[in-house]
C-alpha cells in the first residue's frame, strides 16, 4: 500500500540521500559531476519540509514527494524514488492522483524534467504529459486534463 506522511525535520538527510540515488547519474551526465557541496547547498537552498512528502510503500520510506499548488497550476516539484523502488508502479498511482486534482480544479499540472532523464521524460508523456518547453538543461512538461 503505498501513503503520504509529512516530512521531519528528521527526514531532512534521507531527502537528500533519495535525490542523491535518484538523480545523481543525472546530475553528473548534465554537469559532469555530483559536486557535492553545490548540491547539499541547493538542497539546502531549496528544501520545502512544509511541503515535502514522504513516499511509504508498505510503511517503508521509498521516496520524497512535492507538490507546490499554485492558484494557476498544480506545479510537481519533486517526485523520487530509490531506485530498488522504481518501476513498480508507486510513481504512476501518486501521478495519476495528481492529474485527477488537476483536472477536479481545472488547472494544468506541470514539471521540469532534466533532458537527459530519458525514462523520466517517457514516464511522463506515457502519462499524457507533453513537452511544452525548453529551460536550460530541462524539458518543461504539462498535463491539461
Amino acid at each position: 500500500m503505498i501513503t503520504l506522511r509529512q516530512a521531519t525535520t528528521q527526514d531532512r538527510d534521507w531527502a537528500y540521500f533519495v535525490k542523491k540515488k535518484a538523480l545523481g547519474l543525472y546530475v553528473v551526465e548534465t554537469w559532469g559531476a555530483w559536486y557535492e557541496r553545490i548540491q547539499w547547498e541547493f538542497f539546502e537552498q531549496t528544501y520545502q519540509q512544509s511541503l515535502t512528502q514522504i513516499i511509504c510503500q508498505n510503511e517503508t520510506p521509498v521516496g520524497t514527494l512535492r507538490v507546490e499548488r499554485r492558484t494557476d497550476e498544480i506545479f510537481l516539484s519533486e517526485l523520487y524514488l530509490l531506485p530498488t523502488f522504481q518501476n513498480q508502479g508507486i510513481g504512476s498511482v501518486l501521478l495519476e492522483q495528481l492529474k485527477a486534482e488537476a483536472r477536479q480544479r481545472a488547472l494544468p499540472l506541470q514539471l521540469t524534467v532534466l533532458q537527459v532523464n530519458e525514462s523520466a521524460r517517457r514516464f511522463y508523456e506515457r502519462h499524457g504529459l507533453v513537452c511544452t518547453a525548453e529551460i536550460k538543461n530541462h524539458y518543461v512538461m504539462t498535463y491539461h486534463g
